[in-house]
């Protein structure tokens, strides 16, 4: 965004993702140097980000006192030069296609290693860029432009390919969008293609609770008591993945990497062993790597080996479907997360930060944003009740809840 100081008569423009640029228009009437102003704002409007990435201030000073001199139909003669001029083309740096560029991008992404399954979640969020691209009528890496990235976020966010009836994308989708958005960028500089890989660093994700994102609904303890009683008249591996999911907090994804060995000792090791931050084949992030802690209950859930033969895909669709869905509308796989989390923090059988690395998020800000205002002592008093109803529950789940069954 570029401004003005009076008193000089110099226009400084420190637009987001471009180099700096300032220059004197002369200590003139307020109505001259507004006006030049809006000249500045309208030239580097139509210049592409190789064009101003090549442009000088001298030459911007210049095509700015020429623009105010004239008037309404020379202006649009200026303009039509001014996009024809060549700045930033001395290098000869080539029009490539946004299909190219995607290629690029999915070529190396698939180089540095990758699952079938994060395959086919780069091949549709290739697609969902292209298509975005094909909707603004956007052809070459020319047309990326500062504000691109912020009309793809107002475009994608009404814009769900999924089946499931969703009208808007969720904020951890849109995050995900916008890493290969910047990916993409610092593949075309390093091809040569543009100029400035950075146009869009300053881009964030804003979460909107409720719309975007998921609202943190743990289930209360006697919802946990009477949902696990009715999983124990259904199919075994559902009962113990469900259980295992309340028990460890795991993405109800990962219970497809889960196999008898990934049972070490006194740990579950999900994703291998972290190296650094290098993020393992079949996680999310580097700290998806983690080793979590087995209790009782837990070793019998291995022991029994039922978890073994069902997939998250049935899990979540058991769960929101058929006779259990009628029993307790509204639990997703990901409220048993929530859950998980509520019960440590609130029955004091686990710190944030342990549970933070349990959760195998990123940054413990994460959690703390999410379930802070779960941790006891930022309950005002009379939460005494409540407190040692979660940690009866947590001791219950973890040691003596196989109890039950009949041998």
């Amino acid at each position: 965004m570029a401004t003005i100081n009076r008193q000089l008569g110099q226009i400084k423009d420190r637009t987001a993702g471009y180099k700096p640029m300032s220059y004197c228009v002369g200590n003139k009437s307020e109505k001259f140097l507004e006006a030049c102003l809006k000249a500045h704002e309208t030239i580097m409007g139509v210049l592409t980000p190789q064009a101003r990435e090549g442009i000088t201030p001298s030459e911007v000073r210049a095509a700015v006192l020429a623009y105010v001199a004239i008037d309404g139909s020379g202006k649009k003669e200026l303009l039509k030069k001014i996009i024809s001029s060549g700045y930033g083309e001395k290098d000869a740096i080539p029009k490539v296609s946004l299909e190219q560029l995607m290629d690029a991008w999915f070529e190396q992404k698939m180089a540095q290693g990758a699952t079938e399954k994060h395959k086919t979640m780069a091949m549709q969020q290739k697609r969902a860029i292209l298509d975005f691209f094909k909707n603004q009528g956007l052809k070459t890496v020319a047309d990326l432009k500062p504000d691109t990235a912020h009309k793809f976020l107002a475009w994608r966010s009404e814009t769900n390919y999924g089946s499931n009836g969703k009208t808007t994308t969720s904020a951890s989708l849109l995050r995900y969008n916008m890493q290969i958005l910047k990916q993409m960028l610092k593949v075309a500089a390093r091809n040569g293609w543009i100029a400035n890989p950075g146009i869009w660093d300053d881009v964030k994700v804003k979460s909107v609770a409720g719309v975007n994102t998921k609202i943190v609904e743990p289930l209360s303890v006697d919802l946990q008591r009477q949902m696990l009683e009715k999983l124990r008249g259904m199919r075994s591996e559902l009962h113990d993945a469900v259980l295992l999911l309340l028990l460890t907090g795991m993405r109800v994804g990962e219970l497809e990497n889960l196999s008898p060995e990934s049972l070490r000792g006194n740990a579950i090791v999900l994703h291998g062993e972290a190296v650094g931050n290098m993020k393992p084949l079949s996680g999310k992030t580097a700290s998806a790597a983690r080793t979590l802690p087995v209790c009782p209950s837990i070793a019998k859930i291995f022991e029994r080996g039922h978890i073994f033969g069902i997939g998250p895909r049935n899990v979540g669709q058991a769960i929101k479907r058929y006779s259990f869905a009628r029993a307790f509308p509204g639990i997703h796989p990901h409220r048993l997360r929530h859950t998980f989390a509520v019960n440590k923090l609130l029955s004091q059988t686990a710190g944030l930060q342990m549970v933070s690395y349990q959760l195998g998020h990123s940054d413990i800000s994460t959690t703390a944003n999410l379930y802070g205002k779960f941790v006891p002592e930022h309950f005002k008093a009379g939460f005494e009740e409540a407190i040692k109803e979660r940690k009866e529950l947590v001791e219950w789940l973890e040691g003596g809840y196989f109890s039950i069954f009949k041998a």
